[in-house]
């Protein structure tokens, strides 16, 4: 019998630690929690990896790097398009050499809340983020139409509208890519 209302307790216990929802869609992840009181969970993270199957739905979903830039699409990005609007990332003095010479190499592109990766010229992927490093960023994204734009962290119903219906959406203890 202890050992039975043990194993419930370790049971509600770890089920209670999986308060991070997961969107996925392809080569799309996105992560959100309740935040800042919020009733909804709000995606404060997106990471589009353009080297797997990237959709066009996903594809055609349109950035805004700052509040006066032209909108573009995901497959549209160039190293000299997006080279006007963030400056080139700048890995921190504790990354290893290795990892500092291939983030030199790719061509990364950093700020406002963005990151996106370039290997000769060609768009290897875009990561998202509001709320990252200890700091809150207003990154924009909006629906391949034009029609609508949002301002990170988002609802499931923005993200589900501005890159399409989620393939699988679950809960996990920690944010991974």
């Amino acid at each position: 019998m202890r050992r039975t209302l043990t194993i419930l307790l370790l049971m509600a216990v770890l089920s209670a630690c999986a308060n991070v929802s997961r969107f996925e869609k392809d080569s799309l992840v996105a992560h959100g929690e309740l935040l800042d009181g919020s009733l909804d969970v709000l995606y404060y993270t997106i990471w589009i990896n353009t080297g797997k199957s990237a959709d066009t739905r996903t594809m055609s979903s349109l950035l805004k790097f700052t509040p006066d830039s032209p909108p573009i699409a995901l497959n549209k990005l160039s190293p000299e398009f997006v080279s006007r609007f963030l400056p080139p990332f700048i890995p921190p003095p504790q990354w290893p050499e290795s990892w500092k010479q291939k983030a030199k190499e790719d061509g990364v592109y950093a700020g406002g809340g963005f990151n996106i990766r370039f290997k000769g010229g060609n768009l290897l992927s875009v990561g998202i983020c509001s709320q990252c490093a200890g700091e809150r960023e207003n990154p924009v994204v909006g629906t391949p139409d034009g029609q609508h734009f949002y301002t990170l962290p988002l609802t499931q119903h923005q993200l589900a509208e501005v890159f399409g219906t989620p393939g699988r959406i679950y809960k996990v203890n920690e944010v991974r890519y």
